[in-house]
């Protein structure tokens, strides 16, 4: 009876020393479980907003032909050439002489001896908001004081001091401006001391600058 009491004890502390050791593996399993479970991952970032679309070209009020102007006035006309169509602004901000031994040598055989150069100068002005990125400025004529015609005509010529400008390539939001020129002539007698723009739905009736 004694050696078989001594044995059940035996066995109840062995049962015992098994259930602490599972219970501390268990414990331990959980901790690990706790330190190795990741972190949540953190919210991605919003999408970035979408650009809003470009603004719709403005409403603006064209100035009609045949307007007679005074020199740093300014005109409001459409404008459509290679594919770039809005409004543009114009004002013509002053005329200037011209250095006649230069404007005979950028001319060579089509020179006139007989043809006074003068330079137009004036600004555009983006009216309406329209993209007209890269845009050339309408090719405005000289006129005599009175608005008529000073006898000779230039197209196409350069020189330094007197040259075309282009608009930049961000020339789209509506008041930004560029400055520009165009090399004119007058015949014996005349003066080039005005301007005209005389294109497309202007060609009948023009505007017209003056002193």
């Amino acid at each position: 009876m004694t050696v078989l009491a001594m044995a059940s004890s035996a066995a109840l502390a062995l049962a015992g020393c098994s259930d602490d050791s599972d219970d501390s593996a268990a414990d331990l399993e959980s901790e690990s479980s706790q330190e190795a479970a990741p972190e949540p991952e953190a919210e991605e970032p919003e999408a970035a907003a979408e650009e809003s679309p470009a603004a719709a070209p403005q409403e603006v009020e064209v100035t009609p032909p045949g307007t007679t102007l005074k020199i740093g006035e300014r005109a409001v006309v459409p404008y459509d050439r290679a594919g770039a169509t809005g409004h543009i602004g114009i004002t013509v901000t002053g005329v200037s002489d011209v250095d006649k031994a230069a404007f005979d040598a950028a001319l060579g055989e089509n020179g006139d001896a007989d043809i006074t150069p003068f330079c137009v100068e004036y600004t555009i002005e983006n009216a309406d908001g329209s993209d007209l990125g890269g845009s050339y400025p309408p090719d405005l004529v000289g006129t005599t004081a009175d608005g008529g015609d000073p006898g000779a005509t230039v197209f196409g010529a350069d020189l330094e001091g007197c040259a075309e400008g282009v608009a930049p390539d961000e020339f789209a939001e509506a008041g930004a401006t560029y400055e520009t020129k165009r090399l004119q002539g007058a015949g014996p007698g005349a003066a080039v001391e005005g301007a005209a723009y005389e294109e497309d739905d202007y060609a009948d009736e023009p505007i017209v600058w003056t002193p």
